[in-house]
């Protein structure tokens, strides 16, 4: 089970990347630009992401979450800085704990929530791979392509 669960958290860290290097290649301003499409940018939705896989992280290691406002990120080099760094913290964590654990939690509206590490890191996946989703359908508004996220994908090439 934790091999199964770091390869899906490893496939979620790749297809994070790799968008953020997608859109390096692309012109710069189309990182702030406007949108209405849910987010009102790719930063937003960058931002998103990042925050609240500090949330969940928090509450992995049963610490108080930092807000969940989307973090701020000038571009997508300072995006990937504070994701991979972000996202080694969470390998470490992750390769000593029990990931059947349980935590109990309070959500942003106050309920109080108890899960196990397991199912936290398949919500940070699954909650990954929707966001990138939207950042793809931003990209298609823009007159731009998305990239090649899908877990299929990473398979072939690990």
């Amino acid at each position: 089970m934790n091999e199964w669960l770091m390869h899906l958290y490893e496939y979620h860290a790749w297809a994070s990347e790799r968008v953020l290097q997608h859109l390096r290649s692309l012109p710069a301003d189309l990182f702030h630009q406007e949108v209405e499409l849910g987010f009102h940018s790719v930063a937003e939705a960058i931002g998103h992401l990042a925050a609240a896989e500090e949330v969940w992280f928090a509450r992995m290691q049963e610490q108080v979450p930092p807000s969940l406002a989307a973090r701020r990120f000038a571009g997508p080099d300072e995006a990937s800085l504070h994701m991979n760094k972000l996202q080694s913290q969470i390998r470490h964590f992750l390769s000593g704990v029990d990931l059947q654990h349980i935590v109990t939690y309070k959500n942003t509206a106050g309920q109080t929530f108890s899960n196990s590490i397991a199912e936290i890191i398949q919500q940070v996946v699954n909650h990954g791979t929707y966001h990138r989703g939207n950042i793809t359908t931003i990209l298609r508004s823009l007159g731009q392509s998305g990239t090649m996220t899908d877990y299929i994908a990473y398979v072939r090439t690990h």
